[in-house]
């Protein structure tokens, strides 16, 4: 197929598509419906769909509303380029890792000692184990750890750990690599997640000692208070639509205003979970200010919580999602 009937043919996709489902389950249902269309014929006619939606960037949703931690010129003009894809490599497997990748012949930048960014079309879980030697997680979302890292500790005893949502647990992996001496309890809404997420942990061969289904919406009940909750919040995703350009033509404000209730609501109802003196680390891939300090301003407000720490991790000068945190520690019941 020549160029002008692959433009033809993505014009067609991008008229029928009206941002229901995310552009890649869209374009893949259109493909397996499609078998005339070879490898080459795919990536080029997704290329232009990725490339339409990257243009209308200029445009950002609600622009006015991003923090101003950010440097929004920089950040709106980064979603003309895909970001990279990123490894993190896990304790001791670096060798292995290296190893693997050269004699695959397959290219990457080292972009810490722990970090590895590829195109963002490579393919590796044919090359390395992925969760036991190397887990696939953007470099801001790597970035967390220097929040974890100032967690307390302890040789002696355990600290109790709650991944409160815990999605398809990367992050979960994260922690049990940063933190010493911690027992894993993990939870998420949704059953298929947390069977996703189990089976990861086994294949980087952490055992937690709970998961459980939990809707942090509704009141709950716990048996004792955590050490330390981790709440990656359900959120806009601004800070990833790098990778999911399509949000940028049909995110609105009713939607903005559903994610904040939301978050809202998940964390007045993780503020018994913490222990007094606990700590509380809260993120999202979001660059939007309600969303992100306005929550913490929230839970300052109550008066039972300082912050530790706060920070925007931006990727907007790396190819890298954009993410925040602030680990707060709870100082009153």
């Amino acid at each position: 197929m020549h160029y002008a009937v692959h433009q033809e043919i993505a014009d067609k996709l991008i008229a029928a598509y009206h941002g229901e489902e995310p552009l890649a389950n869209y374009l893949k249902k259109y493909f397996a419906a499609n078998k005339k269309h070879g490898s080459k014929d795919r990536k080029n006619i997704s290329a232009l769909c990725y490339a339409y939606f990257r243009n209308a960037s200029i445009n950002f949703p609600l622009a006015l509303k991003i923090s101003d931690q950010i440097d929004v010129d920089a950040f709106v003009s980064s979603h003309r380029t895909q970001p990279f894809l990123f490894i993190r490599i896990r304790p001791w497997q670096k060798d292995k890792v290296v190893q693997k990748l050269q004699a695959a012949h397959i290219e990457y930048k080292e972009v810490n000692e722990n970090a590895f960014a590829f195109a963002n079309t490579t393919s590796l879980q044919n090359i390395l184990e992925l969760n036991k030697e190397a887990v696939i997680q953007d470099l801001n979302s790597q970035a967390l750890a220097e929040l974890l890292l100032l967690v307390p500790t302890s040789v002696e005893h355990p600290i109790q750990v709650w991944d409160a949502c815990a999605a398809s647990g990367g992050k979960t992996i994260l922690m049990f690599d940063t933190m010493s001496n911690i027992r894993m309890h993990l939870s998420d809404v949704r059953e298929s997640i947390l069977f996703n997420a189990d089976k990861r942990l086994q294949e980087a061969g952490i055992r937690p000692a709970s998961v459980q289904e939990i809707d942090l919406t509704q009141t709950f009940d716990i048996k004792k208070p955590f050490d330390f909750v981790f709440a990656d919040v359900p959120c806009s995703g601004s800070g990833t639509w790098g990778r999911t350009p399509e949000q940028l033509a049909y995110f609105t404000e009713a939607q903005l205003i559903k994610y904040t209730k939301l978050q809202a609501q998940i964390l007045h109802n993780l503020i018994p979970t913490v222990k007094l003196n606990g700590h509380l680390l809260f993120a999202t891939c979001s660059v939007y200010k309600n969303e992100n300090e306005k929550n913490v301003d929230a839970l300052l407000a109550t008066g039972k919580f300082k912050v530790v720490k706060q920070q925007y991790f931006t990727g907007y000068e790396k190819q890298a999602d954009t993410l925040f945190g602030a680990l707060l520690e709870k100082i009153a019941e």
